[in-house]
C-alpha cells in the first residue's frame, strides 16, 4: 500500500474517532461528516442502540469504541475498490461531458456498455435517453439531452458507490456485533483485573496524577533579575560635531553610531549586552553631568507548565524485566494510555532491550496495533543510550516538544555519555520532565537524572 493511501486512512480513521467522542458528548456527528456517511451512521446507530454506555462503567464505551474503530479501519479496506471504480467511472463521465459533440459520438458505445452493465432501467434509463436523441431536432436539442443525461449518470454513480458500501457493511456488520458481544465481557474483566492490580499500588496512582497533570496548576518558579531603565532627566545628546573626545562607558544616551549598528544585527547583539555590562561601549565623552538614575530590579517569575502535553513512553523488555515486573509495566503503561486518550494527549511509546523499537499513537489506527507492538518483544540486555537519543530527538519535533517522559525500567543499564546528558539538560531547560518508573531494583544511579522516580519492589 502507498504511502498516501496509508495517510488516507490514517485521517479516514481520525475523522471517525473523533466522531465517536462528539456522538457521545453531544449527540449526534460532527458536521465534519458527510451527510448520509455510512460509516458515520453506523456509529451513530451503534451508541442509540446501546443508550446504557451512558450510566455504565466508562470503561464499557472505550471497548466499544475500539472494537468500533477495528471494524472500520477493515471497512475503508474494503471500500478501496469501490471508491476506485467510482473515481475512474467519474474521470471518464467528466471527460464524456466535456467532449464535443463528435467526441460525443466517439464515446456513445463505450458510455452505453458502461451504464447497462452498472444500473437498471429506474437508476439511470439509458433506453429512454436513446428514444430521445432518435427524435431530435436539432443539434441544440442534442445537446440538452446528453447533458442531462450525463447529470442523471453522475447522480447515480454516487449512489451506486454509496450503495455498494452499504451493502458492505451490511455483510460484515453482523458478524462484528456477534464479536463484540462473545468478547466484550471477558475483554471487560481483563481490563478490570489489570486496573485493580494497578491501584494495589500507591505509587502507581501517584505517577498516573503527576504525568496526568491532574494536580492542581503546577508552577515552576525561577529568578528572574529584570533591568529597567528609568531616565530621570534625560540629557540631550550633544552633537557629533561638537565631540572633544571619545570615550568608554555605559551611558545609552551617548552612544556613538557603530555601536547602535553592532544592536541591530541579531548575530552581534550579544556583543553590545557584554559590553554594555562591562562600561565598555564607546561614547562621545563631552556628555553632561550625570542626570539619569538606572535601577535594577529582582524578581520571582512564574512559569506554569501545559496543563495537557504530549507523552513519551519508553518501557524495558529486557530479559531482566520478564515476569511480575513486566505485568507490572503493561499495567502502568494500559492506565496511562487510556488516560491520555481520554485527554486527547499524543503519545510515543517506545519498547528497548537489544535495540529499540517504535510506535507513535498519535494516530488513532495505531492504537489499533498496540497489542501486537507489546507481544513483539527483544530478550537479552538493554541499550537504554538509543532509547534517550530516540526520546531526544522526538521532544526536538514539533509534535513532542515538553512532552513527559516516562521510562519504565529496571535501569540495569549505564548512565548516559555526558553529551546525551547535555541533550537532555536542553530539553529540560525547554519544559520536559523526565520521569522514572523502577521496578525490582535498588540502583539509585539515575536518581540524579530524573526529575523524580518511583520505586516498586
Amino acid at each position: 500500500m502507498s504511502k498516501a493511501d496509508e495517510e488516507y486512512f490514517a485521517k479516514k480513521l481520525k475523522d471517525y474517532d473523533e466522531a465517536f467522542d462528539f456522538y457521545m458528548d453531544c449527540g449526534r456527528l460532527p458536521d465534519s461528516l458527510s451527510q448520509g456517511d455510512p460509516l458515520g451512521d453506523l456509529i451513530g446507530q451503534t451508541i442509540q442502540d446501546n443508550p446504557q454506555l451512558e450510566s455504565q462503567d466508562p470503561l464499557w464505551a472505550e471497548l466499544l469504541k475500539e472494537e468500533m474503530m477495528k471494524f472500520i479501519e477493515a471497512m475503508l479496506r474494503l471500500f478501496q475498490p469501490i471508491e476506485e471504480h467510482h473515481r475512474k467511472e467519474q474521470k471518464f463521465i467528466a471527460a464524456f461531458a466535456s467532449g464535443s459533440i463528435a467526441k460525443k459520438r466517439e464515446m456513445w458505445r463505450q458510455a452505453v456498455d458502461v451504464i447497462e452493465s452498472q444500473y437498471k432501467a429506474e437508476e439511470l434509463n439509458i433506453e429512454g435517453y436513446r428514444r430521445q436523441l432518435s427524435e431530435r431536432e436539432s443539434m441544440e436539442q442534442v445537446e440538452t439531452i446528453l447533458n442531462a443525461m450525463v447529470r442523471d449518470w453522475g447522480k447515480a454513480c454516487g449512489e451506486k458507490e454509496m450503495e455498494r458500501k452499504k451493502k458492505l457493511i451490511e455483510d460484515n456488520q453482523s458478524r462484528w456485533e456477534r464479536h463484540v458481544k462473545e468478547y466484550g465481557l471477558s475483554d471487560y474483566n481483563e481490563r478490570r483485573k489489570v486496573e485493580q492490580f494497578f491501584y494495589s499500588y500507591p505509587e502507581l496512582k501517584d505517577l498516573l496524577r503527576i504525568i496526568g497533570r491532574e494536580q492542581p496548576k503546577r508552577e515552576d518558579e525561577m529568578d528572574d533579575t529584570v533591568r529597567r531603565y528609568l531616565p530621570i532627566l534625560p540629557s540631550p545628546p550633544k552633537p557629533a560635531a561638537e565631540a572633544e573626545e571619545i570615550g568608554n562607558g555605559d551611558d545609552l544616551q551617548h552612544l556613538m553610531p557603530s555601536e547602535t549598528a553592532i544592536l541591530s544585527e541579531h548575530s552581534t547583539e550579544s556583543l553590545f549586552y557584554y559590553k554594555y555590562a562591562t562600561k565598555q561601549l564607546q561614547l562621545f565623552a563631552n556628555r553632561p553631568k550625570n542626570e539619569s538614575q538606572f535601577k535594577t530590579e529582582q524578581t520571582q517569575k512564574k512559569k506554569p507548565r501545559l496543563e495537557n502535553g504530549p507523552i513519551i513512553v519508553a518501557v524495558d523488555t529486557s530479559g531482566s524485566m520478564s515476569g511480575k515486573p513486566l505485568k507490572i509495566a503493561y499495567s502502568v503503561l494500559t492506565q496511562l494510555l487510556r488516560l491520555a486518550r481520554k485527554q486527547k494527549r499524543k503519545v510515543f511509546l517506545m519498547s528497548f532491550s537489544v535495540r529499540a523499537k517504535f510506535l507513535d499513537l498519535s494516530f488513532p489506527r495505531n492504537w489499533m496495533r498496540l497489542n501486537a507492538f507489546l507481544e513483539d518483544r527483544f530478550s537479552g540486555g538493554t541499550d537504554g543510550e538509543e532509547m534517550l537519543n530516540k526520546s531526544i530527538k522526538m521532544l526536538q519535533s514539533k509534535s513532542f516538544a515538553m512532552a513527559d517522559v516516562l521510562i519504565i525500567s529496571d535501569f540495569y543499564f549505564p548512565l548516559p555519555i555526558e553529551q546525551t546528558k547535555s541533550k537532555m539538560l536542553i530539553e529540560h531547560n525547554k519544559g520536559t520532565r523526565f520521569y522514572g518508573l523502577k521496578i525490582g531494583s535498588t540502583d539509585k544511579q539515575y536518581d540524579k537524572i530524573l526529575d523524580k522516580t518511583w520505586d516498586i519492589k
